[in-house]
Formats: C-alpha cells, sequence, structure tokens
C-alpha cells in the first residue's frame, strides 16, 4: 500500500510548520523603504518620489513562501525639519505602525551619513522588544562609504542583511531572514492576495507620485488626490477601457494655478504620465478625467 506524503512535509514526513505575521519597514526618508517594499511583493504598492515622507499611509504588501507569508508594512519616513502638523502626523503613523508586529526591518543607506533622522529612529526602536534586522539598502552603488558604521552597531539587532531594492540583491536572504522570527500560524491574506489596499487608494496614489515627479519644490507635498469613480467600460473598438475621474486638491488657489499651468499644459501633463503607470498596472486602457480643486483644510 502506497502512502501519500504532505507535500509541506520535510525529509521525516513531519510537516513544515508555517510561519505568518507583520514585519514593518522603518527607516530615515529616502533610504529606499517603498522601493523595497515594491522589490518584495514583485509589483508596485508604493510610490516613489525624491521628495520626502512621500508615503504618507502605511502599506501592506503580501510576500507568500513555501515555509510562510510575510505582510510588510511601508511606513512614513522619519524627517527632521521645521515643526508642521503634517510631519508630526506621520512621524506618529510611523511609531504606531510599531504596534502589534512581529519583526522591525530597520532599512539604511550607507551611502548617506548616519544624521539626525538615522538617530531619531535609532531612539524610537530602542524599547521595541520585538526582533529587529538591520537592512543595508543600495548595495548596487559603488560608493556606501558609511557601511562600516552601521555595521558597527549591528549587534543591537538579530541579524544583518546587505541588499538592493533596485536590482533585487539580497531579497530572498531577507526574506528567510525574516520568516525565521516570525511566530508559527496560518496565512493572514489568501495567496492571491498581495496588498490590503484597496484599487482606488492605488489609483490615488499613482497620480500623487506624478503630481510630486512634475512639480519640483513648486507645489507643497500636503496635496492630494481623491478617485471619485472607477468606471470599466468598452472603447469604440470593444476593447476593455477604465474610466478613471480624479480631482487633485490643493491648499489655495496659488497652488491650484500652478498645478493646472498655462492652459492646463501642466495637469495634462501629469494626467499622461498617470495613465501610463495605470495603464501598465491595470492591464488595460485607461481614459483618466483629471481637475484640480481647491481643500483649504489641507493647508491646516
Amino acid at each position: 500500500m502506497n502512502e501519500s506524503k504532505d507535500p509541506a512535509a520535510g525529509p521525516t514526513g513531519a510537516a513544515t510548520p508555517h510561519r505568518c505575521g507583520l514585519a514593518v519597514l522603518v527607516g530615515r526618508t529616502n533610504v529606499g523603504k517603498s522601493t523595497l517594499l515594491n522589490a518584495l511583493v514583485g509589483r508596485k504598492l508604493s510610490i516613489v518620489t525624491p521628495k520626502p515622507q512621500t508615503t504618507r499611509d502605511p502599506v501592506q504588501g503580501v510576500v507568500n513562501r513555501p515555509e510562510g507569508q510575510i505582510v510588510f508594512v511601508d511606513t512614513p519616513g522619519f524627517f527632521k525639519t521645521h515643526a508642521s502638523r503634517l510631519v508630526d502626523r506621520l512621524h506618529e503613523r510611523a511609531r504606531r505602525a510599531l504596534q502589534g508586529i512581529d519583526v522591525v526591518v530597520h532599512v539604511v543607506d550607507p551611502s548617506r551619513a548616519i544624521g539626525p533622522e538615522d538617530e531619531m529612529v535609532w531612539e524610537t526602536l530602542r524599547d521595541v522588544a520585538q526582533p529587529r534586522l538591520l537592512c543595508l539598502n543600495k548595495s548596487d552603488l559603488p560608493e556606501r562609504p558609511y557601511v562600516d558604521a552601521w555595521k558597527a552597531r549591528q549587534h543591537a539587532y538579530a541579524g544583518c542583511y546587505e541588499v538592493s531594492a533596485l536590482t533585487g540583491q539580497g531579497l530572498e536572504a531577507l526574506v528567510q531572514g525574516i520568516l525565521a522570527h516570525l511566530p508559527i500560524g496560518p496565512p493572514l491574506y489568501p495567496p492571491d492576495q498581495i496588498t490590503n489596499a484597496h484599487q482606488r487608494f492605488l489609483i490615488g496614489e499613482i497620480i500623487r507620485e506624478k503630481v510630486y515627479l512634475l512639480t519640483d519644490d513648486e507645489v507643497p507635498y500636503r496635496t492630494a488626490v481623491e478617485v471619485h469613480a472607477v468606471e470599466e467600460k468598452r472603447d469604440k473598438q470593444g476593447q476593455p477601457l477604465c474610466h478613471i475621474k480624479a480631482s487633485i486638491l490643493t491648499a489655495n488657489p496659488r497652488y491650484q494655478r500652478m498645478l493646472i499651468g498655462a492652459g492646463g499644459q501642466r495637469v495634462r501633463q501629469i494626467g499622461q504620465a498617470a495613465r501610463l503607470d495605470l495603464e501598465s498596472w491595470l492591464g488595460r486602457k485607461v481614459f483618466l478625467d483629471m481637475d484640480v480643486l481647491v481643500d483649504r483644510s489641507l493647508g491646516r
């Protein structure tokens, strides 16, 4: 009589325990947390721009392996600047994201000197009881003069990993290192779900990314995007078409005029760039109907 063997079983026939938990990505601004999350998940979930604190809300991305499931949480970066309600709120969101998690992944950029923002993160993590992993990002760069300075601190972490979010180098080792620290348990998400973020949120984030990339420092990053409707239609040739109605929200009429541009040139440029990204993400043609509105509450 032949006995069937559990595909999850090890060489002795004992089932390999499935691990699952939350791993939060923390760090100063622009160390590559969002790029790292996108690379780990294999799909764009978090927007990436050179502007500090582009990430506003913690976004969850799911990574599945035979050994278990990791639910990554991206967070706003720590940014030392003049006091403002927005910066305070973003720092508080980052700190709240540390609650109820299983592993902390401290992402750093060894090409930049250890500065005040890094020390803010260091102080925040000092009292965290969960395992902390040090993630030395940007290993693809030819010069990272501060690697040794960070490695001198690795005694305070449960592990240290060299990765490149850009090329994928070292990512699997990081994934396995995180899994080793997760509790045994069933998956939190079904295998075909890669994020907790809903479609309208992700559409709005892609548009907001283009606003930041195409306006330099002209428009404050309090700018927001509201997606009013997403409808599936057909074009004149009968091909699938996603019709999106959205508004860019800004704090006052001066910024509204800047975002619209002469003859509507700037808002068209933002819309065209966003549409290309949305079509690649959604896998079909997109018609983006977008305007620019004033929401004075954004200036508070």
